[in-house]
This record gives structure tokens, sequence and C-alpha cells, in this order.
């Protein structure tokens, strides 16, 4: 039987909720700020309802808040920490729309018509990763008996916008790359020309390459395991960790041309130099870029650099940044007509569909390269056939002529 009260000018209600389990000590569901004693019965008489049909979940009344603070605790209990920032950063827009909203509003409709909603200003990536987010700790509520069905179950994603396409000022040409790195060479600054040369020639990702280790270099067969990224995201340099690459298929091994090899092999000479300039303060952990004391370098450290030496290429108006190299090294790939397959696998892409729905579209003025090619190929070939078909005209005419007389 419930209690009915009245605290101050409200009334309120407290239902027996059986015993703890655990604790062994009774449960009790309180609620107040009933305006009349009849709401707080009436109130009441649907808890004990519920309770008794099985039905009543002790955290409905919960805010997405609290379940989201509770969730994530125990979620970091066995995750590392950027997988711990990745889900927070995830769940931010859902925190807005539904902080003190009490779990149990947040329906399959109202979770489908907001997560609908984003689809014009966010892309799939992002849309997916939040729904994923969602659907951990909606699962979490669920399995802690706050909730009797995880609204997000039935939700599927729309595509939406397709994924942002790579545009030109988004990366260097071949020539431009050329000046750049010449400049890299004659006034950068130290490890500027290698590790420029290194993003340009491999197309991997900064946070892979600042981890890249001597180890990792196959000098005898010319390859390079690509196998951790930085984990950052404060850009100190003596916090940080080494965590798995993005995905499983950024987890590769690829080929490096002569060049590069030979400029990493510079880099080992010079980076000998430099732990025995910095000896006192140097722990070698085997990074091939490294500051003063041994540890890598942070993301922002060489996106300064770049926009040094991009203010000495005159008249170039093009914003690049560390990824860019990633961009220019694709372009030149289908430049040079490599299998979208091969480019695919450097990049570390999931799957082909990804590398030709970012650079496909790069490929269009290509094919008008490659017709043109044709043509060109074709005109002599085309000339001949004409001068041929006018000298059977011509020996057909002689031939009627010889036999009308």
């Amino acid at each position: 039987m419930a209690s009915i009260g009245r605290d101050g000018a409200s009334w309120y209600y407290v239902v027996s909720n059986g015993t703890d389990p655990i604790t062994f000590k009774p449960r009790q569901i309180k609620k107040r700020g009933f305006k009349t004693k009849e709401e707080a019965e009436i109130a009441a008489m649907e808890v004990e309802l519920s309770i008794k049909k099985n039905e009543y979940f002790q955290g409905e009344n919960m805010s997405f808040q609290s379940l989201y603070e509770d969730w994530i605790k125990t979620y970091a209990l066995d995750r590392k920490q950027s997988s711990v920032d990745c889900r927070k950063k995830s769940l931010k827009c859902l925190i807005r729309a539904w902080g003190n909203t009490p779990i149990k509003k947040i329906t399959t409709p109202v979770y489908t018509k907001f997560m609908n909603s984003l689809v014009q200003t966010y892309e799939y990536n992002t849309r997916e990763i939040t729904h994923i987010s969602a659907k951990l700790m909606f699962d979490y509520a669920v399995n802690m008996d706050y909730l009797k069905e995880n609204p997000t179950k039935k939700y599927r994603l729309p595509k939406g916008k397709a994924k942002k396409q790579v545009d030109k000022k988004d990366f260097l040409e071949k020539e431009e790359l050329a000046v750049f790195l010449g400049l890299a060479k004659s006034v950068g600054l130290e490890h500027d020309y290698e590790f420029f040369s290194l993003l340009a020639f491999t197309g991997i990702r900064i946070g892979e390459a600042l981890t890249l280790k001597w180890i990792d270099v196959d000098f005898e067969n010319s390859s390079i395991s690509i196998n951790k990224t930085l984990y950052n995201p404060n850009n100190n340099k003596r916090v940080y960790d080494l965590t798995d690459p993005k995905t499983m298929s950024s987890n590769r091994i690829i080929s490096i041309d002569p060049f590069l090899l030979n400029t990493l092999k510079e880099q080992k000479k010079k980076q000998t130099k430099q732990m025995e300039k910095y000896k006192d303060i140097y722990d070698d952990e085997g990074f091939i870029f490294t500051c003063e004391e041994g540890r890598p370098y942070s993301r922002t450290r060489f996106a300064s650099r770049i926009r040094r030496l991009m203010k000495r290429m005159e008249g170039l108006n093009k914003h690049i940044t560390p990824h860019s190299f990633r961009h220019t090294h694709a372009s030149l790939l289908l430049e040079a007509n490599a299998n979208m397959k091969v480019i695919s696998h450097r990049l570390g892409h999931a799957t082909v569909a990804t590398t030709d729905e970012t650079y496909g579209h790069l490929t269009r003025g290509l094919e008008k390269k490659a017709s043109q090619q044709f043509s060109e190929l074709m005109r002599d070939l085309v000339d001949f056939n004409e001068i041929n078909a006018s000298d059977h005209t011509l020996s057909d005419a002689n031939h009627d002529q010889k036999y009308d007389h």
C-alpha cells in the first residue's frame, strides 16, 4: 500500500518495490511535486499496477544526462581513453537535445525523428558513430532494468548527404609538390623535408607517420608497416598514447620507392647526430621523427610548418594541411593510372567504394585526357584509312573506265 504525504505546498507518494537482492534493504519508489493528494494517489496506483504486471523499471524517470554519466563511467572501466573520448564527443548532440529529458520519453519515434534531422548537417560516418554510441548506452539502460526496450534498436541510418569529395584546393599537383618539397629542403626546419616526403610518397595519416618507428621500416624489402597511430588530443608532447590505427584495414604494409628509402636512410643519419646533441635528455624509443627529448612531435607542429612554407609559394591559393598530402598521394596515383584497389590498400580504406566515393570524381578529368590521347593515337590510323580509301576509289574509277571502252 502506497504512503501519501504532504511536503509544504506539494504532495508526494512512497511505494514499496520489494527488497534489494544485494543489500536486502527495502526498495522504495518516491516522487514528490503533486499539486493535490488525489494526483499523488492516482500516480501511486499506476506505479503499483506496473509493479504487479512486472512492467515497472526503476530508472524510467532518470534523465538522459544521468544515464549518460552512469554509463560512461562503466564503459570507461575497460576501454582505452581514446575510445572513451570518441563516445563522449559523439553523444554531445544528443545531450544538448535531451539532457534533462526522462529516458522513458525517448521512444523509438522520438529517437528516429531526431536522428533523421541530422541528415542535412552531419555526414553519414558522424551519424553512424553517434547512433552506435547511443545504442550502447541504451543497451546498458535495458541491462540495468532502467528501461524495458532500447529505442535505438529498430532505427536504420539513412545515407543522406554524400561524403564530401576532395577538391583540387585540398591537395598539391605534381609540379606544386615538387616546389613545396624543394622549399622544405632549402629553407625548411629540422625534419621538414623528410617528414613531408614521407607523407606525400605514402599517403599515410599524420598520426600514423608521427608514431612510425625504425622497426616498422623494412629496408631489405622496401616497405613500411602501419600498425599504430598517435592519440594526443591536447597536443602535449609529454602526454600521449600509441593506439591501434583508425580501422582494421588501416593496419597494413605498403611498398615504398627508392627515393623515399634513401630519404629515410638520410633521416637515420641525421637522427644519430640529434641523439648525440641532446644525449642528456634524449630518451630513444625508436621513433623516426622526434623532438629533442626523443618523443613524437605533436600534430600542430607540422601544421604550422606547412603554413610557413606555403607563404613562400606565391600565387598558390590553396589551404594545405598535413592531411592534404594524403589527398596529394591519392590524386597522383590516379593520374598514374594506378589500380583503385591498390590505392585503397595504400590509404588503409576499408573498401574500394570508400576510395571511389572520395576520389572517384578526380578520374573524370583523367578520362577526358585519356580520350584525347586515344584520339591522338588513332589519328595516324584514321588518316591512313582515308588515304587508303581514296586510293581504292581511284582504282575503281580506272577499272570502270577500262571496261567502258
